[in-house]
């Protein structure tokens, strides 16, 4: 299993529940319950790394989500990466500037921490998605692509909450709501 650390962006609870929903119909046809065996919660990951340290991050991370209000998302397709070896399958967001500028922002203020940016989370490569399956068998593939072509998509919501998490098994370190401007 590998092991690190990501900087999440959480769902409101209506379009988490959506999310968790593709996760149970996979979980019940018995295809994979990987993502809910780590203790996962449905998210778009914004950038991740082997190594950090936490404290470096939780001002930051405070500060941003103060500074930034809650993203509208629209899931409108399923979709997975060729010769990914997770077998992974996901919800693809209607691309949105604010989405893209967010990141890229936060981005721009952890390399200003002095943390370096993989080339999967840099500006122009990063690819936002909400995981709805690892580890699927290859050969269950096209029946697990076919269960979440059945979701009624578009599914619509709003990004609320960015945190820290240390993985695997997934345990949040912090986390931020956004546009609160009140220190907690």
């Amino acid at each position: 299993m590998s092991e690190g650390f990501a900087i999440e962006l959480y769902l409101d609870p209506a379009l988490e529940n959506q999310v968790l929903k593709a996760w149970n119909v996979l979980a019940r046809r018995q295809i994979t319950t990987h993502l809910i065996e780590m203790e996962s919660r449905p998210h778009i990951t914004l950038f991740s790394a082997p190594f950090l340290e936490p404290s470096k991050l939780e001002s930051l991370l405070r500060t941003f989500a103060s500074k930034h209000d809650p993203l509208s998302l629209s899931f409108s397709s399923v979709g997975t990466f060729p010769n990914h070896a997770d077998n992974l399958l996901f919800l693809a967001p209607t691309p949105s500037l604010s989405l893209l500028q967010f990141q890229s922002q936060l981005c721009d203020a952890i390399r200003k921490e002095g943390l370096e940016i993989s080339d999967d989370f840099a500006f122009n490569s990063w690819i936002p998605y909400c995981s709805v399956a690892h580890h699927v068998p290859k050969n269950r593939m096209p029946e697990a692509f076919s269960l979440l072509r059945e979701l009624k998509l578009p599914v619509s919501g709003y990004a609320t909450d960015i945190a820290l998490v240390q993985f695997s098994p997934v345990r949040e370190l912090f986390s931020f709501v956004l546009g609160n401007n009140i220190d907690s």
